[in-house]
C-alpha cells in the first residue's frame, strides 16, 4: 500500500511508514549487494583474461549474494505492491463484490504469513547451527566464507517479508471495511 492508500488510522499508518523506510535500506543495500557483485565478475572477467589470474571465491561470492539480495529486497517490493502475481481471478470476483475481494486479498496476504512464518521458523536453526559450527563454503586452501551471514540475511529477510504480508493483510481489511463503513454512512 503506497502513501496515498493509507488506511487513515494513524498508529497503523505510522507503523506501516516506519516498517516500509526499514524494507527500503534493506531493498538500498541488496541494491549496493547488486553493483558489487557487477564490479566482482568484471574484476574476475579482466583478472582471468588479462592477466591468467582469476579471483578465488567468485562462485561462492555471488551465489551467496544473490540469495541474500532477493531476501534483502523482497519484503519492500511486497510491501509496496510490486510483487508480480496473478490477479485476473481477484478482478473478477472484485467487479462482482470489492469487500468479497478485499477480504480474499487479505486471506492470501495471511497465507503468505503463514507460508514465510514457516521460512522463519526453519531458517532460524539452521542460522544458529551455520554460528555455532562456524560452516564455511569453497575451498580448503583458495577461498573459504562463512555461511552464517547469508542465512542471517535469509532469516531477517523472511521475518520483514512475514510482517509485510501481515501489515498488508491488516491495511486490506481496514481499506476494505472503512471503505463499506463510508459507503454505508454516505447512503
Amino acid at each position: 500500500m503506497p502513501e496515498k492508500d493509507l488506511t487513515g488510522l494513524r498508529v497503523f499508518d505510522a507503523v506501516f511508514r516506519l516498517f516500509d523506510r526499514l524494507t527500503a535500506a534493506m531493498s538500498v543495500i541488496g541494491t549496493a549487494a547488486i553493483l558489487f557483485i557487477m564490479c566482482l565478475i568484471t574484476a574476475d572477467v579482466v583478472g582471468r583474461t588479462f592477466f591468467g589470474h582469476p579471483i578465488h571465491g567468485v562462485p561462492e561470492i555471488v551465489s551467496m549474494l544473490i540469495l541474500s539480495i532477493v531476501f534483502l529486497q523482497i519484503a519492500n517490493t511486497l510491501l509496496r505492491g510490486h510483487l508480480t502475481r496473478a490477479d485476473g481471478f481477484m478482478m473478477l470476483v472484485r467487479s462482482r463484490s470489492p469487500r468479497a475481494a478485499g477480504v480474499l486479498d487479505a486471506v492470501m496476504h495471511l497465507a503468505g504469513v503463514g507460508l514465510t512464518g514457516v521460512l522463519v521458523h526453519a531458517f532460524y536453526p539452521l542460522f544458529l547451527r551455520s554460528w555455532g559450527r562456524n560452516e564455511m563454503v569453497g575451498t580448503v586452501g583458495q577461498f573459504l566464507a562463512p555461511i552464517w551471514p547469508t542465512y542471517f540475511v535469509v532469516l531477517v529477510g523472511s521475518a520483514a517479508l512475514c510482517t509485510a504480508f501481515l501489515l498488508r493483510a491488516v491495511g486490506i481489511l481496514i481499506a476494505t471495511f472503512a471503505t463499506k463503513k463510508a459507503q454505508e454512512t454516505a447512503s
